[in-house]
């Protein structure tokens, strides 16, 4: 292979990962005032330890921390307005790992979200 078309080859490759970036970076909306995002990902860790703390949380492309539920809560707190969960399992095996997701959250920080606040607000497993 000749060094131009090494060089043609490589130009390519980074021309796609850019596009890549580019794509994933235009399928991310945030709110007026950024308090919220929607956007579409892959589930890329799950934290399933639910039952020692009170918080079950899944990571999103190796960037968004989404807390799905959250805190023990005692009889005497009122109920709180939490978004919908569909089809995110916290097994054992982590049997959400890979799937594709639709996320609509509110921004806590930078990269953590939550479905706290807003009945609208969720999480949907689309494939």
């Amino acid at each position: 292979m000749k060094k131009g078309s090494t060089i043609v080859i490589l130009l390519l490759i980074i021309s796609c990962s850019d596009a890549q970036k580019k794509q994933n970076a235009a399928e991310t909306i945030y709110n007026a005032d950024s308090t919220t995002v929607k956007f579409k990902g892959v589930i890329t860790n799950v934290k399933n330890d639910c039952w020692t703390d009170g918080t079950c949380s899944i990571e999103v492309d190796n960037k968004w921390w989404i807390v799905i539920e959250e805190g023990l809560i005692e009889k005497s707190f009122m109920p709180r307005e939490i978004g919908k969960s569909t089809g995110i399992r916290f097994t054992e095996d982590n049997e959400s790992l890979g799937k594709k997701v639709a996320v609509y959250a509110k921004i806590r920080k930078k990269n953590r979200l939550t479905l706290e606040g807003s009945k609208e607000y969720y999480v949907k497993v689309i494939e």
